[in-house]
């Protein structure tokens, strides 16, 4: 018998509670998620479950609140986990260009912000050709996309150049935080596609400047269909706790670090 989705979910948890030391800090506990959520990929649930796993909201948010992993870092970092978005603490990180993305630029620059709606591209619910990406600095390190790329990958080559970026105090940011909060997003900025329903970045960036993706999100969403109205939201894949920017809200960025061919 196939496992249903909420048992998929609960496996997942599982998961992420192996590495759940008390006594780790935070670097530990984010280096073991972002080791763990990238595996679990809309194919890899499909493939478990036997067809589209599709999600009741309630029950991925009430299995996200039992992962004892995200209730140990709630306590050091609880804006990573749940919100609200530390605006002081965003870093934007460029990565050398690679052949398939051969535009990357190691400075964040209004100029080359793109808007939602600036480019036809296909709809996504983590789009790569509009706005801007940050993830949340620890207290006592990088961020979370910074932890991914320690981890290697050829997609993503040095140098990496790592900027903070404050965003204005008055830019309005949507919480998501958690499955309930992701299919009220998507049911207030639908946009229907080959039979599922994405968010439609361009309406939502008339009323929000940005939208923060935290980890009780990811714990409960990533690689399942959320039920919205009469269709189902398609599947995200954030795989770390990051913000897309849809509007360019930030003072001059300053450099945090430059990570080179040999390391800091």
């Amino acid at each position: 018998m196939r496992p249903t989705p909420a048992r998929l979910l609960r496996l997942r948890v599982t998961r992420l509670d192996a590495a759940a030391d008390p006594a780790a800090g935070a670097g530990a506990l984010l280096r073991h998620f972002t080791s763990v959520m990238p595996l679990w990929t809309e194919p890899e649930m499909t493939a478990l479950a036997g067809g589209p796993a599709v999600v009741d909201p309630t029950e991925a948010d009430a299995a996200a609140d039992e992962c004892l992993l995200l209730r140990l870092l709630a306590r050091e970092e609880p804006g990573i986990v749940r919100g609200p978005l530390d605006r002081a603490r965003q870093h934007w990180i460029g990565t050398a260009p690679h052949e398939l993305a051969p535009a990357r630029r190691p400075v964040p620059r209004r100029e080359a912000f793109r808007a939602p709606g600036s480019d036809p591209g296909p709809p996504s619910t983590k789009p790569f050709h509009l706005g801007l990406y940050t993830s949340t600095a620890r207290r006592d390190g990088p961020g979370m996309w910074r932890t991914y790329l320690d981890q290697g990958s050829s997609l993503h080559p040095r140098p990496w150049h790592t900027w903070e970026l404050r965003a204005d105090p008055a830019a309005e940011v949507l919480e998501i935080d958690g499955a309930a909060a992701w299919a009220a997003f998507v049911r207030r900025y639908p946009l229907a596609h080959d039979g599922s329903v994405f968010p439609d970045w361009r309406r939502a960036a008339g009323d929000f400047a940005g939208v923060h993706m935290t980890l009780r999100a990811i714990v409960a969403t990533q690689g399942f269909g959320v039920r919205v109205g009469g269709g189902v939201a398609a599947v995200p894949y954030w795989d770390v706790e990051s913000s897309l920017w849809l509007r360019w809200v930030f003072g001059e960025p300053g450099l945090v670090g430059v990570a080179g061919p040999d390391g800091e």
